[in-house]
């Protein structure tokens, strides 16, 4: 055959063909990408976008406020003079702002975009920490506590409302998280200026800053908050509805209205409502009250040192954000109303060690037991609301439960505070575990009434 018409040779050295499928052979290249810092930081932002990272760092600058609260009030009413039980007035003050703020939380999302309401709100809060730093008298105390109420009363349903359209339950979960962590930063970063032998005023001066940070975070990542917000319809120019009549829209029905599909909706069991509201206030009842005193009590009735007690009162807010994510991680592993009663047993015997307290580490004991058992109790309450709420009613009754719960954060540590005054520090701890007694009653009830709904 001539050389022309000869076959062509194959390569001396033939590169194998890969074997792998397609799928396999870009997980392989993904990995390789990923030892750079650019492809691991892409990565990352794909997992958890900035708007939600900024929504987390809004609860942590949250709870700094309120886990610091307890542990900085000996520092204040020394400083200002003002008797022990004015803590309560204090946290009066901010429940009031609370309150009147979130009942129009939603009017201002809609009118100025879920970013400029969120932003602002942090631009109050920072407000009312730079008057809270520089209080010279109960009075400014008081007015300051209101406008930071008015900040997180705006700021909280925004940044919840955010991640509940942007995010997974799972999302939600580590929003709560945040709040416990910040929750347990606070108390911490009082006590660290006090072992340094600064003054409290600084603390908030830190809080202060945080939360101008998280505003202008919000502010740069505005677009995706407000690709969130509700769009306002043409009835929207009057207000909604709930707005222009709020106690019309807050009363239990008489009739039966019509359900989402036409049909009418039973009334809701005003027993059931009673009930459910009552353990939603007292439960916060006994987890504020139980954070906010327990400085006071480890320091002036158990003479513990100021840096250890405030560790304790870390350890307790650390307890509960812990437990809280273990209940989380367990899922339906454990039937709720097991869970719930388990919580409220908890909380009873932990109550009681704190009274009986024989020696310091079963007091410390107590008030970690105390914490871990509250823990799953709040979210569980919150999502049986639609085991035993009609799907109509569900929104209207979680509203109420919210603000049972906000009203609970103040007034029973009020009268704490009150009994603290009349009668000493000795009478704290048996109103406490009366309050736990109650929540443990008021858990059986419920479960037994509300289980017959759901």
């Amino acid at each position: 055959m001539p050389k022309t018409m000869q076959a062509p040779r194959a390569p001396k050295y033939q590169t194998p063909v890969r074997k792998e499928p397609a799928a396999a052979w870009q997980r392989d290249q993904m990995v390789r990408m990923s030892r750079s810092p650019v492809a691991w930081s892409s990565a990352l932002r794909s997992r958890l976008p900035p708007s939600l990272a900024v929504a987390f760092a809004c609860f942590v600058g949250l709870a700094l406020y309120d886990g610091a609260l307890g542990t900085a009030w000996p520092s204040i009413r020394h400083s200002l003079a003002l008797p022990i039980g004015d803590l309560g007035l204090v946290q009066l003050a901010g429940t009031a702002g609370f309150l009147c703020s979130s009942a129009i939380s939603g009017g201002v999302s809609a009118r100025a975009g879920r970013a400029g309401a969120i932003a602002g709100a942090g631009a109050l809060a920072a407000c009312g920490l730079a008057a809270y730093a520089a209080s010279p008298d109960l009075a400014l105390l008081l007015l300051a506590a209101a406008v930071i109420g008015v900040g997180a009363g705006h700021l909280e349903p925004g940044v919840q409302s955010h991640v509940a359209l942007t995010a997974s339950p799972r999302g939600m979960n580590l929003l709560h998280a945040c709040y416990g962590m910040g929750a347990t930063i606070g108390p911490l970063l009082i006590t660290g200026l006090l072992v340094l032998g600064w003054s409290w005023r600084l603390a908030y001066v830190v809080i202060l800053g945080v939360d101008l940070a998280v505003a202008l975070a919000v502010l740069r990542y505005r677009g995706d908050f407000n690709a969130t917000t509700p769009s306002r319809g043409p009835a929207s120019s009057r207000g909604p509805a709930s707005s222009r009549g709020p106690a019309r829209a807050n009363r239990l029905p008489r009739s039966s209205p019509a359900g989402p599909a036409g049909e009418a909706v039973a009334p809701l069991s005003r027993v059931a409502v009673a009930t459910a509201l009552l353990l939603f206030f007292v439960y916060c009842g006994v987890e504020m009250s139980t954070g906010q005193w327990a400085f006071t009590f480890f320091t002036v009735a158990r003479h513990l040192a100021p840096g250890l007690a405030g560790l304790l009162v870390a350890g307790y807010w650390a307890s509960l954000t812990l437990a809280r994510l273990a209940a989380a991680a367990i899922g339906g592993r454990i039937s709720s109303s097991l869970l719930l009663a388990l919580s409220a047993g908890g909380a009873v015997v932990g109550e009681l060690l704190m009274l009986w307290e024989p020696v310091t580490a079963i007091g410390v004991a107590g008030l970690l037991i105390v914490g871990a058992s509250l823990a799953p109790a709040f979210p569980l309450m919150m999502s049986r609301t639609a085991s035993w709420a009609q799907t109509a009613r569900v929104s209207s009754v979680i509203g109420w439960q919210s603000a049972a719960a906000c009203i609970g954060v103040a007034v029973p540590s009020a009268v704490a505070g009150l009994l603290i005054e009349d009668f000493g520090l000795g009478a704290l701890m048996p109103y406490l575990c009366a309050l736990a007694g109650l929540f443990f009653v008021l858990q059986l009830a419920a479960l037994r009434i509300l289980g017959q709904r759901g």
